[in-house]
């Protein structure tokens, strides 16, 4: 019995495993590395965890928030930086940005301008977000998640996306 499960198993894994690996080269069409790194800004003060997607050692786009915690109310710094070798193109003023509740899913309200931007090579933008919905209310405590995404058909600029998450604690 002991023998024909391990035999299966190594059966599975010989089938499956090439094919995950081919699956995420082909969803991709590259190797993806997230890396999660602390920023310190000038004055010393930390900064929120935050993602930068790479491509094999060059990484490529980068958001973080300015703190890991908020009050309610308080002003939300998110910046959004571009690390690659190559312009990048977004759809609209706010470079893609889109923040959510993770629990609930609901959108902030963050308005853009639906023109193109660019973000050029080590160039970044900062946004700043007053913790308020699409109706102009304040946003209920909770963990959120701001991202963005670049979308290319370019074989030199890959579609990338990059996300951090911050909380806004009750009072």
């Amino acid at each position: 019995m002991t023998i024909e499960i391990n035999f299966r198993l190594k059966e599975v894994l010989i089938i499956a495993l090439p094919i995950l690996i081919l699956s995420i080269n082909v969803v991709f069409n590259y190797s993806l590395f997230q890396t999660y790194a602390q920023n310190v800004p000038a004055d010393g003060a930390k900064t929120a965890t935050s993602v930068i997607i790479q491509r094999g050692n060059n990484p490529i786009l980068q958001i973080s928030s300015n703190k890991q915690a908020y009050k309610p109310g308080e002003t939300i710094v998110i910046t959004v930086k571009n690390d690659g070798k190559y312009t990048l193109d977004f759809p609209d003023s706010l470079l893609g940005l889109t923040i959510r509740d993770t629990k609930t899913q609901e959108k902030a309200g963050l308005l853009g301008l639906q023109v193109l931007s660019q973000l050029k090579p080590n160039e970044s933008k900062i946004f700043q977000w007053d913790q308020k919905d699409i109706d102009g209310k304040q946003v209920q405590p909770g963990t959120y998640a701001a991202r963005t995404s670049v979308s290319s058909n370019s074989s030199k600029i890959p579609s990338v996306a990059a996300i951090t998450t911050f909380a806004i604690n009750s009072d």
